[in-house]
């Protein structure tokens, strides 16, 4: 009777299909006339429905259709446990993969290695193909940075296909959304594609050009269903994932729930990258600023600077060194070490250097000059940092020989190496800059004879260690004297090859190197 099988909540006994047309679609054209369905429930809720059909009509009773309820009772828990199992492994795998993909996102700060990353992720894993847009700022277009495929030979395809292809708008609502233009640009190419190949194109039938294949393959690879997530981060798009299907395939709704998640992930990540390259473009813009574009030329005395900042150029160093033209015929030379690193180091690195080209030039004694930097450091106030300074002044004689006025504050002393292989300070040690305000300061007169060489250098390199051991003054002595008859050139490079030889770990200490060498009367 009409009722009997009108709700799925309900065992539903239908005696003859013929009465009733499109009663069961599902079993139109089978020659089955009655069935019985009855609800899958669990706990109340309706889970799905099973059914039994028969071809003859009035097969079956209420107490078959009772009975039958009996059995899908017991079936619905069993559908139920198997489904909850599968949401279980589901989600699993989900948390698994969101935690590689945190892991290896967290594990650089180099944009180009982050957009591959986010590609390699999703391809084929979440999808056949991925391209990923960024955005430099809010006024800029998005622009295609990365595309990958499953198929490595149709990236390049894929790449040509989107140039045409005006990007998607960076809508920054969460979820996917489909964006359509890649596939009716992929049906059109391959519809044009066909029609030269069969000579419809206006001109005479030909053959199939090599072109036409790789057109027509990467019109199927982009011609399914594509959709976009924006990466949103610090509450701007940065960027947008897009995640593609080939021809007739779509995607299911964990896959996009699963790529909201990770394109959450990604866009943090690239944002964070993108600050990293912004700040160690700064940071070494400022290093490059704090040392002297280049060295002079001074006739009669050989020159050599070495410098290498520690670590990955995210922090200026405080380690500086200038050589510069006072007067006719006399230039200073510096070599100093800052307290710390960052922009309080850099302010008074800064400082130092340009105040040392000034004093000087102002033809005030080294001792003078010192003593004025150290109250302009003191000025600093809770900016200020203790500089190790060693500072002198150059004048080649007429005999050959160069005349050195030096004072050593707290740095390293210099280090002399004679043309008979002796090496022996060139200074005596005096307080360093930035700590008192009365400092009383001297010079010291140094010769250097042809073929002498005096080596400066930061604490960087005499501090080098390998587990408790140093190379120290006494290391960095030994070094030089195997320097004798070497250029200045030669003599800070075997340098710097014994520091790095010295310990296998990365230096922890920027690490300046000055070389000054009067060239031998005979030899040279």
């Amino acid at each position: 009777a009409p009722g009997r099988y009108s709700s799925a909540r309900m065992p539903a006994v239908h005696e003859d299909l013929t009465a009733v047309a499109g009663a069961v679609p599902l079993l139109n054209g089978t020659g089955m006339r009655s069935v019985v369905t009855v609800p899958l429930k669990v706990e109340g809720r309706l889970t799905g429905s099973l059914g039994v059909a028969a071809e003859s009509p009035g097969r079956y009773s209420n107490e078959e259709a009772l009975r039958l309820q009996f059995a899908a009772d017991r079936i619905a828990l069993a559908v139920e446990s198997a489904r909850l199992g599968e949401l279980e492994r589901l989600r699993r795998g989900s948390l698994s993969f969101l935690v590689e993909a945190s892991d290896l996102l967290a594990g650089t700060l180099d944009r180009d290695q982050t957009l591959a990353l986010m590609a390699q992720m999703t391809v084929p894993k979440l999808a056949t193909w991925c391209a990923v847009y960024t955005i430099a700022d809010q006024a800029s277009e998005p622009y295609l940075s990365y595309v990958l495929h499953e198929d490595e030979e149709l990236i390049d395809g894929i790449k040509s296909l989107l140039s045409k292809v005006p990007p998607p708008d960076p809508v920054p609502t969460p979820g996917a959304r489909v964006w359509t233009a890649p596939g009716e640009v992929a049906h059109q190419a391959a519809l044009r594609s066909s029609m030269r190949s069969l000579g419809l194109s206006g001109g005479p039938t030909r053959q199939v050009t090599p072109g036409i294949g790789p057109t027509l393959a990467t019109a199927s690879a982009v011609g399914g269903e594509t959709v976009v997530l924006p990466l949103v981060a610090r509450n701007r798009v940065i960027g947008m994932l897009t995640l593609g299907k080939p021809t007739d395939e779509h995607f299911r709704q964990e896959i996009l729930e699963l790529a909201e998640d990770l394109s959450r992930r990604a866009a943090l990540a690239l944002d964070n990258a993108r600050l990293y390259s912004e700040r160690t473009a700064i940071s070494q813009s400022l290093q490059r600023s704090l040392l002297p574009p280049e060295l002079p030329t001074i006739e009669g005395v050989e020159v050599e600077v070495i410098y290498r900042a520690a670590g990955e150029g995210n922090e200026v160093g405080g380690d500086f060194y200038d050589v510069f033209p006072i007067r006719d015929g006399s230039y200073g030379f510096a070599i100093g070490d800052v307290c710390g690193t960052g922009p309080n180091a850099a302010a008074v690195t800064g400082l130092a250097r340009h105040a040392l080209r000034l004093l000087a030039r102002e033809g005030l004694s080294g001792p003078a000059v010192l003593e004025r930097l150290n109250s302009a450091i003191l000025d600093e106030g809770a900016r200020s940092r203790f500089l190790t300074l060693l500072y002198g002044e150059m004048r080649p004689q007429e005999d050959g020989s160069a005349e050195l006025k030096v004072v050593c504050a707290g740095h390293p002393l210099p280090l002399r190496l004679r043309q008979d292989g002796t090496v022996e300070p060139a200074a005596e040690p005096q307080p360093l800059l930035g700590v008192i305000d009365d400092l009383e300061l001297y010079q010291q007169t140094v010769t250097l004879d042809p073929g002498d060489v005096l080596l400066c250098v930061t604490d960087g390199v005499t501090e080098r260690r390998e587990g408790s051991r140093m190379l120290g003054d006494d290391g960095l002595a030994d070094v030089l004297t195997t320097c004798t008859g070497l250029t200045a050139g030669a003599v800070a490079a075997r340098i710097m090859r014994a520091v790095e030889r010295f310990a296998s770990d990365a230096p922890s200490d920027d690490m300046a190197i000055l070389a000054m060498r009067v060239p031998g009367l005979h030899k040279d």
